[in-house]
């Protein structure tokens, strides 16, 4: 049982941590000793803010004019100068991930872009094709993504009030949903992490506008399937950052608010939460205990109550195994170790935290985003 809160703690050792990924408090680095990028800069304002950083107004100015020379002044993008300008940026999974970061970076500081998105989803049909051609009722992996992306632009319309294209991309999402796990996932995946890792970044905007989601339950029950011993969720024991925080926000906004299998999440939270604390004594990365395992000797902790979970994780860490044990998160340009402390790993692991938290002591310290997608908590009234 959680009784005490973390944030105190977890602030103090954080804020501190974070200067090993900066040089002037301002630019920072995904990992330390490598060089800094436009989307470490962001993650630190997202972890700062979860801490209830007060931004001066130097930093504001700052950061305003750093976002604003990478916009593009005719469609209203952002685009990553270490990256080559896409054709279509509308496809373009790293062009639209952070254009919908700045924004969100840009709602925190209270600040506003210099452009417009120019995003072309003028009506329903063009949406829907959109749709369409990125995947999203064929379950294709990645999908979720996109479809949050635009989630997040004809949102940020709604709330303008320029027009209603949402009600069109609730009205697809809803009729193309996979009665077997609620989602959007298919075949051999129906059952898997997959299933919810992609399902996550569209049910962001159904709990921003605080949308009915269909058939919530079936996507629990397999959620819960997939929990490991020690309360991780990744194809690799020992979790992710990316796994870990969806299992644990669905659980929590569609399970324990919805008052589904409430005690069985609560025993997980208590599995969870012992097990990131104990890593936040080397720090925050994907995954400092996979590198401990050896096979067969430890087959057993590869075992859940999904067996076709099993199987996969053991492929997995086979791969993972090849390579090292590294990984090639999407904002790198090199590959790190996957128990390397970085700084996207650190703000969904302290997001975790604060969210289980928010449940077991209704704590109210940790400060959650308020603009639709990754990082947001809208509690049941």
């Amino acid at each position: 049982m959680i009784k005490k809160s973390a944030y105190t703690n977890q602030r103090k050792k954080v804020l501190k941590r974070l200067n090993n990924f900066t040089e002037n408090n301002l630019e920072y680095l995904l990992v330390p000793k490598q060089k800094k990028s436009i989307f470490s800069t962001i993650f630190s304002i997202y972890i700062k803010d979860l801490f209830n950083h007060q931004f001066t107004e130097e930093e504001k100015f700052f950061y305003k004019n750093y976002f604003n020379t990478i916009q593009d002044s005719e469609n209203g993008f952002f685009y990553d100068p270490d990256h080559s300008k896409p054709e279509k940026p509308i496809y373009d999974k790293k062009t639209m991930q952070l254009t919908t970061f700045v924004l969100s970076a840009f709602e925190i500081l209270q600040i506003k872009p210099l452009y417009n998105i120019q995003h072309n989803f003028h009506d329903e049909k063009l949406l829907k094709e959109y749709l369409d051609r990125v995947g999203v009722k064929d379950g294709k992996l990645g999908s979720g993504n996109f479809a949050m992306f635009v989630g997040i632009l004809i949102s940020l319309d709604k709330i303008e009030s320029k027009n209603n294209l949402l009600d069109y991309w609730f009205e697809y999402h809803n009729l193309y949903s996979n009665n077997l796990n609620g989602v959007w996932t298919t075949g051999i995946q129906t059952f898997s992490q997959w299933s919810y890792q992609n399902a996550l970044h569209q049910l962001m905007i159904y709990e921003y506008w605080e949308k009915d989601f269909k058939n919530s339950n079936q996507l629990i029950d397999i959620i819960i399937k997939n929990v490991d011993k020690i309360g991780t969720f990744s194809l690799l024991p020992g979790g992710g950052a990316c796994c870990d925080y969806d299992a644990i926000h669905l659980l929590n906004v569609f399970g324990i608010q919805k008052n589904y299998r409430k005690n069985d999440i609560l025993n997980i939270f208590n599995l969870t939460y012992k097990h990131l604390l104990e890593m936040s004594k080397e720090g925050f990365c994907e995954n400092n205990y996979v590198q401990k395992l050896t096979l067969p000797k430890d087959l057993f902790k590869f075992s859940n109550n999904n067996i076709i979970s099993t199987i996969f994780r053991i492929k997995e860490f086979m791969h993972y195994k090849s390579r090292n044990f590294t990984h090639h998160p999407h904002w790198s340009k090199n590959p790190i170790k996957l128990n390397d402390e970085d700084l996207w790993s650190m703000w969904f692991r302290l997001l975790v935290i604060a969210e289980i938290e928010s449940v077991y002591i209704d704590n109210n310290e940790w400060k959650f985003q308020n603009f639709p997608g990754l990082g947001i908590l809208k509690k049941e009234k």
